[in-house]
């Protein structure tokens, strides 16, 4: 046996800040990193002292002690770059945002802090406050903050959860000729969670001019890094991906910035996408105004060391040796700080007569304006809205290819719609010929991924935010439970979060495979799950032509979309219009697919075969039953007014669908419906679902576990007879 060594192309080093660099530095451009640097600091303090009056309600995490990596990113950013961030990111939201607004030639010991800059301190302080004029409207709190304009593009409270969408960012911008970086900070308790390596692997692979920065702070909430990472240095991570790790001491800002410039000015030799480990030290436990030490997870030997080490102490000390600060001119940039501190307090609160503070109570949200920004409303009114009987539809086509037409429509007339996931651009059209020929005609639009569901939908969220329009397919509906996260927690959410200052333009596009072999962990209707969590609309089209419509809306949409297909459908043929596939099925609206009087039948995908079946059936026996394509799924969305309509006449409900019962939403819609049309109601809903067993690959063990015509026909049997 021979050993032998791979040759490996390793590049990992540390930036050190020397006595010359900080020479080299203007005296103006060091006051602004001494100013950021105290106005954090006091900023942070006056939270701890606004959380214990009770004026702010949620957690506040705090950077006291790391503010130097906020002050070097401010320092070294353009306004144009972005950042995203986790739940303790006050410090770098305030940096970049008063880093953006800083005048050309800007001192801030001779020009204070300008009345911009002032405004956003009161922004910031409204947000953490749960107060109206905050930057995302209150809704998001100290740890949901976004500034697009000023290139905070968001940051998150789920560990790591905003890394892929900074992944994503940094690739639209590439996508659409922007020369600019996205950092994408997370702290050293996110180095193991999945997304982080999938979002770096396509980072490298699509060449994402992303900065992947760890706050390395050394403990995710009380555990210490050695109980947490198995790694010597943070930045090792970035080898398993062909990026170049950098080390930097996170406790001094000028080092921070250097470090950032270096990626920057190097970018051209492979030094963008990247890891930057930043060592730094939080002073106070993960949350509130107490010292780690105080919990018992660390010393106060350990704590004392680290603030013999303060990046606000050093930096005072090297402007003052260089002469370019003395103590007047400290407390003239104290003043700066709490001014702005004290206006924005001031102005969110008031003081009771017995000296408490409070909350002001008309900078409150309304609660009427909560239901705003959840989902794109507007799409009522695009017009021009048809149905497959007003006008000629003499073409006929598969329902696999006309979803590779109006995909392929759109990327055609829209530059920056791009679609991604496992094996799109192979195999003639992917898994099920879905995007048939649109690879050979959009080689850099059309996008095979890794299998790392959560990675490349986080992605594609990153940059729909940053102007994209992406087209996601998941091969299987069971694969969303792998990014349940991201499609559920984060792009179903972050608009209404971010208080409507961010869109999300997705489609999702996926595939029930139930009937087909492949077992229970492939075979997931996603349905009743997306079902579960507010923002997402969700289409299920039964035919070509309704695909196509809907397809538009959903691409003219600002919020995202689901688009359930069934395999079933993708081999059956369907009269479309001829010419290009541009028109508008109205979102929102049920179709009546057979008119009748004895019972209203519900159903959506696969469950209209069967329903319209088996009241073809019954008609035979003198049963009457209507039949309806719900085709919109989502709550917000049912149309209730065609349902009622029906019920009116019926007064007996049947639903109808495929999925287990435990995954089934047929109950839901039953209750609502008792709920709203209780009197029009002869006897108690009826749903049709699958048994709650895991469906097996055993054909006839899947064929058993399937409803099938006749239990429909049966259940609408014993509706019009009113034997429920």
């Amino acid at each position: 046996m021979i050993v032998k060594p791979l040759n490996v192309e390793a590049r990992l080093v540390e930036i050190v800040a020397e006595d010359a660099d900080w020479d080299a530095q203007s005296p103006a451009s060091l006051r602004w990193m001494l100013q950021q640097l105290i106005l954090i600091r006091r900023f942070e303090e006056k939270l701890l002292e606004l959380k214990n009056a009770d004026c702010i309600h949620g957690p506040v995490h705090t950077s006291i002690g790391q503010e130097g990596i906020a002050a070097g990113l401010g320092c070294a950013l353009r306004p144009a770059d972005k950042m995203t961030g986790t739940h303790r990111a006050h410090h770098q939201y305030l940096a970049k945002v008063l880093s953006a607004l800083r005048p050309a030639d800007y001192d801030p010991l001779r020009d204070g802090l300008t009345a911009e800059m002032r405004r956003e301190v009161r922004v910031l302080l409204a947000e953490i406050m749960g107060l109206a004029e905050g930057c995302s409207g209150g809704r998001g709190g100290s740890m949901h903050l976004v500034r697009p304009a000023a290139g905070v593009a968001g940051t998150n409270a789920i560990v790591a959860g905003g890394v892929a969408h900074g992944t994503g960012i940094a690739w639209a911008d590439k996508q659409q000729g922007r020369d600019t970086m996205t950092i994408a900070f997370f702290g050293d308790g996110a180095m193991y969670q999945g997304v982080l390596d999938e979002a770096s692997n396509l980072a490298k692979l699509w060449q994402a001019p992303v900065v992947y920065c760890i706050e390395n702070n050394r403990y995710s909430v009380g555990t210490t890094l050695t109980q947490s990472c198995s790694a010597k240095h943070l930045s090792e991570k970035a080898l398993a991906y062909g990026m170049p790790g950098l080390q930097v001491d996170g406790m001094n800002p000028l080092a921070v910035q250097l470090a950032f410039e270096y990626i920057w000015q190097h970018r051209a030799d492979g030094w963008l996408p990247c890891y930057l480990d930043a060592q730094t030290y939080r002073y106070l436990h993960h949350a509130g105004d107490r010292a780690g030490s105080t919990y018992g997870y660390r010393e106060k030997d350990e704590e004392a060391r680290w603030k013999e080490r303060d990046p606000l102490a050093q930096i005072v000390r090297q402007l003052t040796r260089r002469g370019l600060i003395d103590d007047g001119a400290v407390q003239r940039l104290e003043e700066n700080a709490r001014r702005a501190v004290d206006e924005a307090v001031a102005h969110c609160t008031v003081t009771a007569g017995d000296g408490a503070i409070r909350v002001r109570e008309e900078l409150w949200p309304t609660t009427e304006s909560l239901i705003v920004g959840i989902r794109d409303e507007k799409l009522a009114e695009l017009g021009g809205f048809v149905e497959q009987e007003d006008v000629p539809c003499p073409r006929e086509i598969k329902f696999s290819d006309a979803i590779a037409e109006v995909t392929g429509r759109w990327l055609e007339r829209e530059p920056l719609a791009y679609v991604c996931g496992e094996e799109v651009a192979n195999m003639g059209g992917g898994a099920y010929g879905a995007t048939k020929g649109l690879a050979k005609l959009y080689p850099d639009r059309v996008r095979n991924t890794p299998i790392s569901e959560a990675g490349f939908t986080g992605l594609a969220a990153g940059a729909a935010m940053n102007g994209m329009r992406p087209i996601v397919e998941i091969m299987f509906s069971s694969f969303v439970l792998v990014a349940a996260d991201q499609l559920l927690n984060q792009i179903g959410q972050l608009t209404h979060i971010y208080g409507g200052h961010v869109a999300m333009p997705l489609v999702v596009r996926t595939r029930i495979a139930i009937g087909v072999g492949y077992g229970a962990q492939h075979s997931l209707d996603p349905v009743a799950l997306f079902h579960l969590f507010p923002g997402w609309r969700i289409l299920a089209p039964t035919t070509a032509f309704d695909y196509i419509g809907l397809f538009n809306v959903a691409m003219r949409a600002k919020s995202p979309t689901l688009m359930v297909e069934h395999h079933e459908f993708y081999n059956q043929k369907f009269r479309v219009p001829a010419g290009t596939p541009d028109y508008l099925v109205r979102p929102g609206k049920a179709k009546v697919l057979r008119p009748g009087k004895d019972v209203t039948v519900l159903a959506y995908s696969s469950g209209v075969l069967r329903a319209t079946e088996a009241a073809a059936q019954l008609a035979a026996e003198g049963v009457d039953a209507e039949v309806i394509d719900l085709r919109t799924l989502d709550t917000h969305s049912l149309d209730f007014a065609t349902i009622g309509a029906s019920l009116e006449k019926t007064g007996m409900l049947v639903t109808v669908e495929q999925a287990p019962a435990t995954n089934s939403i047929g109950g839901k819609i039953a209750t609502a419906c008792m709920q709203r049309f209780f009197d029009a109601f002869d006897g108690a809903p009826v749903t049709v679902a699958g048994p709650d067993i895991p469906l097996p690959v055993s054909r006839l063990g899947e064929l058993a576990c399937l409803p099938t015509t006749a239990h429909v026909a049966a259940a609408i049997r014993r509706a019009a007879r009113r034997e429920v």
